[in-house]
């Protein structure tokens, strides 16, 4: 059933009640129902009608539209009509999920295409399901969310011990139980063995009731079936598949993951949601370390071997104990006191792991690959044994290949410190995988709330040149919402440091500021290290109920956030660029006023200059910086901004503590104050006289 809303006092009503049980009103048909911007906050305020019947301009779109979503909707369908991708920024609004969706589907249906949806956040994947479930009142229409074995799984998914564990190796152990569960021998599924009988059951629940992720879950789990080998079996008999993005930038599980929709041969249209992310994912994905931990546990998994050899008398202990010697050392001798990391110069690990063992480098290569294969070997007597499957040892001889196979120019190698010891790190500063997908699709729909300047995206995901890129503004008021900065103050790291009174004069004008209204505030700080810094003066100086955003404590951020949405006057701490900033909605009262205290740029270190000069070389001198530096630390801003104003009827202001904002006022629509807090109380008595 549909949420609906009535349409005489737009309070939510039940499912399958006559009467608005509210105001007592009949309920028919032309109740209301929430569209896609309002991400699923069922309220009481204006919201968009569904349609009854199908509308030739666009077949697959449920609701009235509002301005500009046809003209999006057009756009999307021509491009890929055409083969063309298309960039797009959306802001809020627009309604991104509803009019990708509603385009996509005319499109996909008429070419055979399977839609695959990607998403950052359950949350958004969601979203997706309850606007596919308003497009089936229309249209006939399917959608399934698929996530990771370690989510879905029954087995793995509330242990914390498999959350970082290598999906090959979380694979090999399913195989394994799957194996013995046909065998019916002991060690096996239970959920496994009854999946099959129960498919049928689930994919009708699938297209009759368009599940959330979780419900979903829970509905396999009830029936004693896995929910991870159901989706894996039904994804291919659905139009629309939701998946996070590691199923399309990990080349093993992107290569799994299509094979079970029907094999690479199969046509698919890429819808990527929150693209902006979708770079850094990228550059991630291909990223890894090889840490001190990850040495010292294959060590200690060597004791339990017979010293087996991995080449030519080279004994795998000793193999991996030099290993960490040559670590040691050249940190100990690379990284002076003040300083934490040193880029390495090519051969720096390898050339002193060869000497020590007379090895040349394919003969380092194949002792890699035997300690590899006496992992997976390890692994197998494991789980034979009923026992943890995990091998450290193997997971480390993956790491050492990776690592030999990462000396190019995409790959900034570097040894580096922490409290817990030294590590080598590989990172990618190009991901090219992605990219050779990217290039090979006939059309794909990137999109986001945030992504100008548009030509960085699809210059660095490498799209075609005639990709189309376009920019729609919000249809909510402008009058709406009011971005003031100020130019007294900034978080400047050497303006700073040389003037000691500038983190109390920044600490004063938020006090002032938090104190000067009786609104739900959020307070976003350029690194936890300030906030920290700063949280015993604003505790003292703020007469108001004050909440956290915790480093490392999700749970416990959560229980403070949901406390804060329910208070009319409570003021959240946060971090730019956060869960908070970016992945929440705060509709309504929720959210009023926020507080940007600087501008976040990211820490200098030795990827991101690498990264600088390899995009100056490319796309000339500046370009650079400005895509490394000044793009991500403005789309945090506004990503800030942008919690602000999520419905129509949301009235919010922003104030910028930094006064480097006036070099970027234009984009940010931010106007020079020289009294903030007499703006922010205008901006808010203004409210009540509307």
């Amino acid at each position: 059933m549909k949420a609906m809303f009535c349409t005489y006092c737009k309070s939510l009503t039940v499912p399958g009640q006559e009467r608005c049980r509210i105001c007592g009103k009949i309920l028919d048909d032309a109740a209301e129902s929430n569209q896609s911007s309002l991400m699923g906050f069922e309220s009481a305020r204006p919201v968009t009608k569904l349609v009854i019947k199908e509308n030739p301009e666009a077949p697959y779109m449920p609701y009235e539209f509002r301005e500009g979503q046809l003209e999006i909707i057009n756009d999307i369908r021509a491009a890929l009509d055409q083969k063309r991708h298309i960039v797009m920024e959306s802001g809020t609004g627009t309604g991104k999920t509803i009019v990708s969706l509603a385009a996509g589907l005319e499109h996909a249906k008429k070419t055979g295409k399977k839609i695959i949806y990607l998403t950052r956040t359950i949350s958004q994947s969601d979203q997706v399901m309850k606007e596919l479930k308003a497009i089936s009142n229309i249209k006939q229409v399917s959608g399934i969310t698929i996530t990771g074995r370690n989510k879905s799984c029954p087995l793995f998914n509330n242990n914390e011990e498999y959350d970082h564990v290598l999906p090959n190796v979380l694979s090999m152990l399913c195989d394994d139980k799957k194996v013995k569960s046909l065998r019916n021998s002991s060690g096996g599924c239970r959920y496994f063995d009854k999946t099959k009988g129960a498919i049928d059951q689930i994919e009708d629940y699938c297209r009759k009731s368009f599940p959330k992720s979780e419900e979903l879950d829970k509905y396999c789990e009830d029936l004693g079936a896995c929910p991870y080998e159901a989706k894996k079996i039904l994804m291919k008999n659905f139009d629309v598949i939701v998946a996070p993005y590691i199923h399309i930038l990990s080349e093993d599980i992107r290569t799994n993951f299509l094979t079970n929709l029907g094999g690479e041969d199969v046509p698919i249209l890429l819808i990527v949601d929150e693209a902006h992310n979708l770079i850094d994912a990228a550059r991630e994905q291909e990223s890894f370390i090889i840490s001190m931990q990850m040495i010292d546990s294959a060590i200690d998994e060597c004791s339990a071997l017979i010293k087996p050899e991995l080449y030519d008398g080279v004994i795998i202990d000793d193999f991996i104990k030099h290993l960490k010697l040559v670590v040691r050392q050249m940190a100990i001798k690379n990284i002076p006191l003040g300083k934490s990391e040193y880029k390495l110069p090519v051969g720096s690990i390898e050339a002193p792991m060869m000497t020590k063992f007379d090895m040349n480098r394919s003969e380092l290569n194949m002792a890699i690959n035997k300690m590899i294969d006496l992992g997976e070997n390890r692994m197998d007597a494991l789980i034979d044994n009923n026992e943890q499957g995990i091998s450290n040892i193997y997971v480390l001889g993956i790491a050492l290949k990776n690592w030999m196979m990462s000396e190019d120019d995409r790959y900034v190698r570097s040894i580096k410190t922490k409290d817990d010891g030294e590590y080598l790190s590989a990172a990618c500063i190009d991901p090219s995988d992605i990219v050779k997908f990217m290039q090979g699709l006939s059309g794909a729909v990137h999109m986001s709330g945030t992504l100008q300047p548009l030509e960085q995206y699809y210059k660095v995901m490498g799209l075609p040149k005639n990709t189309l890129a376009r920019t729609y503004p919000s249809p909510f008021p402008k009058e709406n919402r009011s971005v003031v900065y100020v130019d007294d103050v900034t978080t400047k790291y050497d303006v700073m440091n040389a003037d000691p009174s500038m983190s109390s004069r920044i600490e004063k004008k938020i006090a002032k500021l938090c104190n000067s209204v009786e609104k739900n505030t959020l307070v976003f700080f350029p690194s936890y290290k300030m906030m920290k810094g700063m949280r015993p003066f604003l505790e003292r100086d703020i007469d108001r109920d004050l909440y956290w955003e915790e480093g490392g404590q999700t749970k416990k951020t959560m229980r403070s956030l949901e406390i804060f949405r329910k208070s009319p006057d409570g003021v959240f701490f946060c971090v730019m660029g956060g869960s908070v900033a970016e992945g929440m909605d705060f509709p309504g009262d929720e959210l009023c006023f926020a507080i940007i205290v600087g501008i976040q740029f990211p820490p200098p270190s030795l990827e991101l200059k690498a990264m600088v000069d390899m995009f100056d070389s490319r796309y000339g001198q500046g370009m650079g910086w400005k895509y490394m530096n000044e793009v991500p630390a403005m789309r945090k801003i506004r990503q800030a901004i942008g919690r602000l104003i999520r419905t129509e009827t949301d009235r919010g202001m922003a104030v910028i503590l930094d006064s480097r904002v006036s070099r970027y006022q234009r984009q940010l629509e931010a106007t020079l104050s020289d009294d903030p807090v007499r703006d922010v109380v205008q901006f808010f008595v203004d409210e009540r006289k509307s």
